[in-house]
């Protein structure tokens, strides 16, 4: 008995608390569900049913069968659209990096007889300024298309989907949703930068103290260049064919094991930033926005000196690539920093302290950051000891160039008493290269002598997309 309670006291919550739903089928790929939207209509007509037992006259039987008519033809409309709206959305091209363009397809289509009076796509996707939301009609038996582009001005992680369609019946007492779960995610690659000459660093090398005649133990297996050949030059060493060329003896030279490991941290913390990007009006012009441009310029420079470039990102939880040479690498720390923004609530001396589990003191680290405070300073040196012959940069964002308060005066002449050199970067310094990572995938076209438009560039194909991406994160 308390069983059957139970089930009639949740049933009657149910149809007091919306939404109500009264049918439901599971896909694959989401769920197609059928709501009530107006539970007084029941109430209604269980109520001219009672008010039949005492006053049994033919107006409350025509109310009633009229009611149930259009309960059931609207719930029989419902199940018939909910069964016969079939909707795909094709990634037709693919955006890598900022400048790209985006494109996709979005069809509707109705192989039933009954139409649907209104129809309206919801997008759930977060590609900034994106989305595929609208409302359509759909008449029996025909389909709906129409295709939607993007130029992606914002680096990040994004996703495409998840999505969903929602119509009704003519009466509008039920709802029909069809959700689909799939989604796609999408890595837009931050833009690549110049750095003039001065502001990059010059670490110091084993070849720095004293000529290098004979090999060293902390040598790796990198060549570098070649240099002409001096006494003492192990024989071995001699690469022949600059020795060809130049009709003199030249030899091999390995980079150091001990300055070729490089590590770039940045600090996150929003309390010493700009504003946040999504809010400023100038957000390109913020200091996240250079922080990232810069880091990835740094990475693009020095892996092309055949450095071993690492990366420490203090999020939750930390972002860690270990330092490795080669362009691939590249890719990699483009990736994790394509998502990265100001809203770690850590101090940046917290974000030394925890990279200090995974860096040497042999290394050389890069630190880009906003703050003038000193603390972080010291715990910089004691990470690398620069004090001790190491050596660590800093990158310096100058705080009133970018509408903060602040004087850098001070910060440089402290880090070098530390061992650390210091470049301050001003707003405006560090200037994004639009097509930095390969000429930008637009829609482009021209107009030949003959008056003919043929394209010039088109966006990047989505099966190009899939096979780069998976080359670039095997």
């Amino acid at each position: 008995m308390s069983i059957k309670l139970a089930a009639l006291s949740g049933w009657l919550k149910q149809m007091l608390q919306p939404p109500h739903r009264v049918w439901k089928q599971t896909f694959e790929d989401g769920e197609a569900v059928i709501e009530l939207r107006h539970p007084f209509f029941i109430w209604l007509m269980l109520g001219l049913f009672i008010l039949y037992f005492f006053m049994p006259v033919r107006m409350l039987v025509i109310c009633m069968v009229s009611l149930v008519g259009v309960f059931v033809s609207g719930y029989g409309w419902a199940r018939s659209l909910a069964a016969n709206i079939y909707a795909t959305r094709t990634l037709r091209y693919a955006a890598i990096q900022v400048g790209d363009e985006l494109e996709e397809d979005i069809l509707l289509r109705n192989i039933g007889w009954l139409p649907a009076l209104w129809i309206g796509v919801e997008d759930h996707s977060d590609f900034p300024a994106y989305s595929i939301r609208v409302v359509r009609a759909l008449d029996g038996i025909s389909k709906a298309e129409w295709r939607l582009r993007l130029i992606c001005t914002q680096r990040g992680i994004f996703s495409l989907g998840p999505w969903e369609w929602v119509s009704s019946d003519p009466f509008g007492l039920f709802q029909i949703r069809r959700s689909y779960t799939n989604s796609q995610k999408m890595v837009v690659y931050p833009p690549m930068a110049f750095i003039p000459a001065e502001m990059l660093p010059h670490g110091k090398e084993l070849g720095d103290l004293r000529p290098l005649n004979q090999p060293l133990v902390s040598e790796s297996m990198q060549v570098t260049h070649t240099r002409l050949y001096q006494p003492g030059d192990p024989l071995r060493r001699i690469h022949w064919r600059t020795t060809a060329r130049q009709n003199k003896p030249y030899v091999k030279v390995f980079d150091p094991e001990s300055a070729s490991r490089i590590w770039l941290i940045p600090d996150l913390d929003p309390a010493v930033h700009y504003t946040s990007p999504i809010k400023s009006e100038n957000w390109q012009d913020s200091s996240e926005e250079t922080l990232i441009l810069l880091l990835s310029a740094l990475a693009s420079h020095l892996l092309n000196e055949h450095r071993a470039v690492g990366l420490f990102a203090g999020v939750d939880p930390p972002q860690v690539l270990m330092p490795q040479r080669g362009p691939a690498i590249l890719w990699d720390i483009l990736a994790a920093l394509a998502p990265l923004h100001t809203t770690q609530l850590q101090p940046f001396t917290e974000t030394l302290l925890h990279a200090s589990q995974v860096i040497s003191s042999r290394d050389l680290v890069i630190v880009v950051t906003p703050s003038l405070q000193s603390q972080w300073l010291y715990s910089l040196a004691q990470l690398t000891r620069s004090f001790s012959g190491s050596e660590a940069w800093a990158f310096i964002l100058d705080p009133q160039s970018f509408g903060m308060p602040g004087n850098t005066n001070q910060v440089p002449g402290l880090a070098a008493s530390l061992g650390i050199g210091t470049r301050i970067v001003q707003r405006g310094d560090i200037q994004p290269l639009l097509g930095g990572l390969g000429a930008l995938r637009r829609w482009e076209f021209m107009t030949l002598a003959t008056g003919r438009v043929v394209v010039r560039n088109k966006p990047r194909l989505a099966e190009e997309w899939e096979s780069v991406r998976v080359e670039k994160w095997q």
